[in-house]
């Protein structure tokens, strides 16, 4: 849901997902000597709370002290930024948000301009997509704060694992419970190491449901390794008393069966999907960042079912490759809703048309693991009048593979559209006001961002999502078994995944230029607000920030 209003110059743009509300505010460029920042006070109708939202930043001269780590009021110590995100939002609660534009001193902050705008967050949209994320970011300050930096399972009463997982685990217990008698799940899982995921498939089945599960079984280990995941899976399923029907997904060894898909089936018809990159395991939902995506649709549905029928029959890779191609031809355009996309393929026609978005794109915004497609950078390095941001779990390869992806990353920063942010956490509690963070000992491959999703002009006329399992790569084109989503011209989508997206990358973008700096030898300099009003001045002169001031406030003022 989108909200704008307009008040004595001050532009206020409210974007909201299901646990973020994202802002952009825009005023003036003539009064921008004027601006001390803003300051933002939220009611909650569903609680009836109201008081103003507070932030991390402040000011020298008025700080009286404030204890590392700790956030202060938006009403003394403004933001100094157009965009800005209320991330302590709950779905499906209306919410009013009053912004004041401050000028005057540090001192003797001046109210200039207030606008009020009104919100309401979503659980499921009315397309039927219920988006889950968890949240990513074991390596936080409020983790710090919470938590005292213990280990997860060292908290008590679980409250540690509740809070990295913000309703993903519940989401996907309460996804497989709706299954009863007459009605059946069935699972493509590459990770299936989470007890209580085979426990609630267990259940589902003594009502009555018809359960079946294919799982990534390939024969890749050797003599100092057992095969990965595959020990692990057979293991917890024979735990969960779920061998019987569980198939093992054995053909073209050298790839993965990297699908997370449910296909839950009411009376005897396709109901409902569950996707995204969620792994069965506790680093999928308590460490890394990841989604699982609901599509309340039919059709939808009915093309993972007979996904899953093609699955079953444990099929070589030429086989399940033109199987696929026959079954699922790519639409040419992209249609209205939600397109459902299946590896392996062919040729790499579905990662190139995703990569042809993003050329004439105002804004793309990408997630990736640990590499980037030599034609995806390709597509990323040229400059452009809009944005370009990626997030990266980090760089990983052999040496010659890590410095190409090195070179990518530079060429994309050097651009004035292009920003890259990779996974880091604060290893010093040398920053002034900040605490520091600790690793996510729950990783043992990918320990930051594992979510696998594009979004093409996400605040335009006809955004796109494509999202899914797959990590824009050759291999997950033409060789594994993957899904994708694309999802075009629907803004509550767009607006969940772009607000879950800015709350990770501000988060790690932060994080990154800290190691950054360490790496090269220079202190990194945690600057204090702005007491003369010159801060603005930035976001109006030519560059990124103007950039992103423009886009995301879509204002006229």
């Amino acid at each position: 849901m989108r909200a704008q209003r307009t008040d004595g110059g001050l532009h206020v743009q409210a974007i909201a997902g299901s646990h973020v509300v994202m802002f952009g505010f825009d005023w003036p460029a003539a009064r921008a000597g004027q601006l001390q920042g803003f300051a933002l006070h939220r009611t909650d109708h569903g609680t009836g709370r109201a008081g103003w939202l507070d932030s991390q930043k402040r000011y020298l001269s008025t700080d009286p002290g404030t204890a590392t780590g700790a956030r202060v009021s938006t009403r003394q110590h403004p933001l100094q930024t157009f965009q800005w995100a209320d991330y302590t939002a709950r779905p499906d609660v209306d919410y009013t948000y009053r912004v004041v534009a401050l000028g005057g001193t540090p001192a003797a902050l001046e109210p200039l301009a207030e606008a009020q705008v009104a919100v309401r967050t979503v659980t499921r949209t009315a397309s039927g997509h219920a988006v889950h994320f968890n949240r990513g970011a074991v390596a936080a300050q409020e983790y710090a704060r919470r938590f005292n930096n213990r280990a997860p399972e060292d908290v008590p009463n679980g409250q540690a694992f509740d809070w990295l997982g913000r309703g993903l685990p519940e989401a996907l217990l309460a996804f497989i419970a709706r299954a009863g008698a007459g009605d059946a799940l069935h699972v493509a899982i590459y990770e299936a190491r989470h007890a209580p995921v085979l426990e609630a498939l267990r259940q589902a089945r003594g009502r009555g449901a018809e359960v079946r599960l294919v799982y990534d079984a390939k024969q890749n280990g050797d003599a100092d390794s057992p095969a990965f995941p595959r020990e692990d899976n057979r293991d917890q399923i024979d735990a969960a008393q779920l061998a019987d029907v569980a198939i093992a997904r054995e053909q073209n060894p050298s790839y993965i069966a990297h699908n997370k898909f449910l296909v839950l089936s009411k009376g005897g018809a396709p109901a409902a999907v569950w996707s995204g990159s969620l792994n069965w395991s506790q680093n999928g939902f308590f460490g890394q960042l990841n989604a699982g995506h609901e599509v309340w649709d039919a059709g939808v549905a009915g093309q993972f079912l007979r996904y899953w029928q093609l699955l079953a029959a444990d099929p070589g890779g030429a086989d399940l490759r033109a199987d696929i191609v026959a079954a699922f031809p790519l639409p040419a355009p992209w249609p209205d809703g939600c397109t459902p996309v299946f590896s392996p393929r062919q040729q790499r026609d579905a990662l190139d048309r995703y990569i042809g978005e993003i050329a004439n794109a105002d804004a793309v915004l990408l997630t990736l693991a640990f590499s980037i497609d030599a034609q995806l950078g390709e597509a990323l390095t040229p400059e452009h009048a809009g944005l370009r941001l990626v997030l990266m779990d980090g760089l990983k390869g052999n040496k010659t593979q890590v410095d190409k992806l090195e070179q990518t990353v530079r060429q994309i920063r050097a651009t004035e559209a292009g920003r890259v942010a990779i996974g880091a956490y604060l290893r010093t509690n040398a920053l002034d006001q900040f605490l520091l963070e600790r690793s996510n000992a729950m990783a043992k491959h990918v320990q930051f961002v594992h979510t696998k999703f594009m979004l093409v002009d996400p605040l335009g006329a006809r955004p796109l999502v494509i999202t899914g399992s797959a990590n824009f790569s050759v291999a997950s084109s033409k060789q594994n078994d993957e899904n994708m989503l694309v999802i075009a011209g629907d803004d509550d989508v767009a607006d969940i995944y772009l607000g879950e997206f800015m709350r990770s990358y501000t988060h790690y973008a932060f994080r990154d230029a800290v190691k950054s700096a360490a790496l090269s030898g220079a202190p990194f300099e945690v600057k204090p607000l702005n007491e003369d009003r010159s801060w603005a001045a930035a976001y109006f002169a030519p560059g990124f920030r103007n950039r992103q001031r423009r886009y995301f406030s879509r204002s006229t003022v």
